[in-house]
């Protein structure tokens, strides 16, 4: 099941081991200039160093959004001792799509992982924003919220994690050690929960239809062109995007459930994971969701709860920030929700800077694993 990686566990908040170092951030560099220090660095504080390279040329260089920013912090004796990175994406921000980045890799070596460290180099990406044309950065994170906040980042709130069950024997473990019995009990609270699924019953108007693993052309284009004005905040679907999010992925193989309509538009998509129906607790993961309307919001999720259920999965989870449209249609589908640790923050462009309470409220995001990963 895929998991919302906001970032390695590198950065700490514990005191430094050495107080007294003075620290120095670099002015902004590209990420392809500074690959080899970037790599060293990524493999001295990355619980996933073994995989920096495959990362870098996925994330930094196959990237359809060029460049890639960094910045480094030096002690007073000029030691490289970490980096942040900004990378570039396109966003809808209220009334249009523009450039914003997303902060990512904050990381610090151990020895120097006081705060005054990552908080300089936090407060130099956000200068960059100030500085330049970016409408916003963001950040998803579950280690360096102080930092975050201290260097100036509004702090908007918490993931929350979604979860339908499909199957309950190993929930009922601790109450009904013995097999048979449990199995028993088991069953007829997974009919109960399948008859009242909104899934059971859900009938779709007349000509829509699921299709399975379509390719990312222009009709995701389409979709997230009628799609967009529902939502105040959330990172451009265009097939561009999405293609190089989920096809080109190195590491996680992603499918795609689509509902499209009598004419052969799509309405709605989502992104999920089901990796193995043979793991003791085979969960689903539903990694994005992008619809045009109620109706079509839960189109996709009914119909993805069923197909899941078919594959043998206990149940599905999804990570999400924001937006009514969707959170009632995770609602209405039977999801029950749960608090994560992973916070979103965000830094405005001056410009933006007075619509702060209606662009930082946080139904005015769209934001799921998709971003999550970074």
């Amino acid at each position: 099941m895929a998991t919302l990686q906001a970032e390695s566990p590198a950065v700490s908040i514990a005191k430094s081991a050495r107080p007294s170092v003075s620290y120095t951030v670099t002015a902004a560099r590209s990420a392809d200039a500074m690959k080899p220090e970037i790599l060293r660095l990524m493999r001295d504080n990355f619980s996933w160093s073994q995989q920096a390279d495959v990362w870098h040329h996925w994330a930094y260089e196959q990237s359809p959004y060029r460049p890639n920013y960094c910045w480094f912090v030096e002690t007073e004796d000029q030691e490289t001792v970490g980096f942040t990175a900004l990378m570039p994406r396109r966003m809808k921000v209220a009334e249009r799509v523009c450039d914003v980045g997303q902060a990512a890799n904050l990381n610090v070596q151990a020895e120097h992982r006081g705060t005054a460290a990552a908080i300089k180099l936090q407060r130099a990406l956000i200068s960059h924003v100030e500085e330049g044309d970016l409408a916003l950065a963001f950040g998803i994170t579950r280690n360096a919220v102080a930092v975050q906040r201290r260097a100036g980042d509004r702090d908007l709130g918490t993931f929350s994690r979604w979860i339908k069950l499909f199957r309950t024997e190993h929930k009922l473990r601790g109450r009904i050690p013995w097999t048979w019995p449990r199995q028993a009990v088991a069953g007829v609270v997974d009919a109960a929960l399948r008859l009242r699924a909104r899934e059971t019953w859900l009938r779709m108007p007349r000509g829509w239809q699921v299709q399975h693993d379509l390719p990312f052309d222009a009709r995701f284009d389409a979709l997230w062109e009628a799609a967009a004005p529902r939502f105040g905040i959330a990172t451009e679907r265009s097939s561009a995007y999405l293609n190089w999010r989920y096809r080109l992925d190195p590491q996680l193989k992603y499918r795609t459930l689509a509902v499209h309509n009598e004419r052969g538009e799509l309405r709605s998509d989502a992104i999920y994971q089901f990796r193995d129906p043979e793991e003791s607790l085979p969960f689903g993961a539903t990694v994005d969701v992008m619809a045009v309307d109620p109706s079509s919001a839960n189109a996709v999720l009914a119909s993805l709860s069923s197909h899941l259920r078919r594959l043998g999965a206990t149940g599905v989870q999804m990570p999400y920030f924001g937006s009514p449209l969707i959170e009632e249609a995770l609602q209405r589908c039977g999801y029950f929700r749960r608090s994560s640790d992973v916070h979103l923050l965000a830094h405005l462009h001056p410009s933006l800077q007075p619509r702060e309470a209606e662009l930082l409220a946080p139904v005015c995001w769209h934001m799921t694993e998709a971003e999550g990963k970074f």
